[in-house]
């Protein structure tokens, strides 16, 4: 093996190690939720919510072989419907509108996007678990930037709490983006730049 080959192989052996680790985190932290009383559920979800999305990234990044990279119309879908199950939504509550963002990101992408839907997808999804109707997660990518809007089908906007804002803002950062709020629907919509993965971070 050449040492590109090694390196490549040690990546891909310390990935498979961490994606295991982050699987039976989740497991735990959700039979933790199953028994705690309902004032500390609220706060294990979110905790549930962040290692979720990173254990999704991690799964997919390693079932793509030696790339460290992944579709990004792949992940998408996976990390909305874990969140969605998290969140106890029927799936018929959440509709992804479009083909999803074309092209591959990296694990850093990958894992910044989970993180990022972890904190401005739930609010959306406690609407429409309350009825208020379904929420809409729009896709679509443009010569230099993908899109990813979420919406719901009510009046008036989603609220977002102190740490939910600071965190979301965090994210976008990192994920060299940048983000659009209609205060009118409260619909989300999140521009990431096309490029590398190592582009994107060293923003």
């Amino acid at each position: 093996m050449t040492a590109d080959a090694d390196a490549l192989a040690l990546v891909r052996e310390l990935n498979h190690r961490v994606k295991n680790n982050f699987q039976i985190i989740a497991s735990l932290i959700n039979l933790t939720k199953r028994v705690a009383d309902p004032a500390t559920r609220s706060e294990i979800r979110f905790i549930e919510e962040h290692v979720t999305s990173m254990a999704v990234a991690y799964r997919l990044v390693y079932a793509t072989g030696p790339m460290v990279e992944v579709a990004a119309s792949e992940l998408l879908p996976e990390l909305v419907s874990a969140l969605r199950v998290i969140a106890g939504v029927a799936p018929d509550q959440v509709v992804v509108d479009g083909l999803g963002p074309q092209g591959t990101i990296g694990l850093d992408q990958a894992i910044a996007l989970g993180l990022y839907l972890s904190v401005s997808l739930p609010p959306f999804l406690d609407r429409a678990l309350a009825g208020d109707g379904r929420v809409i997660l729009s896709t679509h990518t443009t010569e230099d930037s993908r899109w990813v809007s979420i919406n719901g089908e009510w009046a008036g906007g989603v609220a977002f709490d102190f740490l939910r804002r600071k965190l979301m803002a965090a994210y976008v950062r990192q994920l060299g983006a940048r983000l659009d709020q209609d205060d009118t629907n409260g619909k989300l919509s999140l521009c990431m730049p096309l490029g590398s993965a190592a582009d994107a971070s060293a923003r």
